[in-house]
């Protein structure tokens, strides 16, 4: 556990990688999945701020036919998730994501929301262009989150797979070692970088500031409204959409969130917690 907690805050100490009680982290050991808490901050986060659960349980939840209704589909697959904490846990609440987690074969997963990765996920050509710069990554088509995207994902990830990009969201990066972790993002941001000098104009400094969701942080810590809230998380997010908005001019422009997916998460439960633990 000394490995996740020290790892877990390099990350979520750098602002650049993720802000607020965004992304989450997680790690495998006989059996168990030790995965972040709803509404942790990474850059703060103790060992008694993961959750533990059984793998093998959670590996069924893709089995499973659930309910076709949004509230009803939502409450189940919850349940389901909850279902799986090993005993002794029964308080804690895991990570909305906590299924993609398992879903990897890898004993470390690292999922974070770098501005300049969501340059290129938030973008209108950033499906080509990952293709192109990243061609062993699997891209992840922007969807309700939740069950929708842990279905999406169970059907996408393939053996050998470590890395995913996910639409108007962020990245996941899977391996057995932190070290390895590492060195995948620093060679994402890296391509990214050169990517983006490549493309440069002064013109990109001048980007609009966002006017709609960019990704799911954006709505829980900025809102969906035109006023911002007077908060550090809301001014660090807003910071964040500026420099997505940024980097976004190198791959086509920007591409905020689907109107209907902004919709669904203004009224999920689980990101109305997230936003509580905030």
């Amino acid at each position: 556990m000394k490995n996740l907690v020290k790892f877990s805050r390099h990350y979520g100490s750098n602002i650049s990688l993720v802000a607020a009680g965004g992304g989450n982290t997680s790690m495998k050991e006989n059996g168990v999945l030790y995965v972040k808490g709803s509404g942790s901050a990474l850059a703060t986060i103790c060992e008694e701020n993961f959750v533990a659960l059984d793998i093998n349980k959670l590996l069924e939840i893709p089995k499973r036919t659930y309910p076709a209704g949004d509230k009803e589909r939502e409450a189940a697959f919850l349940n389901d998730i909850m279902a799986s904490k090993m005993p002794g846990e029964e308080a804690k609440r895991p990570s909305v994501e906590t299924l993609l987690h398992a879903l990897f074969p890898q004993r470390y997963v690292l999922h974070l929301h770098p501005s300049i990765v969501n340059g290129l996920t938030c973008s209108v050509d950033g499906k080509t262009a990952a293709n192109r710069l990243f061609p062993d990554a699997v891209w992840v088509d922007e969807c309700r989150p939740g069950y929708t995207l842990a279905m999406e994902v169970s059907n996408l990830l393939t053996k050998g797979v470590n890395t995913l990009l996910l639409q108007n969201h962020g990245v996941f990066f899977a391996a057995d070692t932190p070290e390895e972790l590492d060195a995948m993002l620093k060679d994402m941001i890296k391509v990214l970088q050169e990517e983006i000098d490549k493309n440069y104009t002064a013109a990109f400094d001048k980007a609009p500031a966002l006017d709609k969701p960019f990704t799911p942080d954006h709505i829980v810590y900025c809102g969906t409204g035109p006023d911002l809230p007077d908060t550090e998380n809301a001014r660090l997010l807003w910071e964040d959409a500026k420099k997505i908005a940024k980097y976004t001019a190198s791959f086509g422009g920007q591409r905020p969130m689907a109107e209907e997916i902004v919709d669904f998460i203004s009224h999920w439960e689980a990101e109305s917690y997230r936003q509580k633990q905030a």
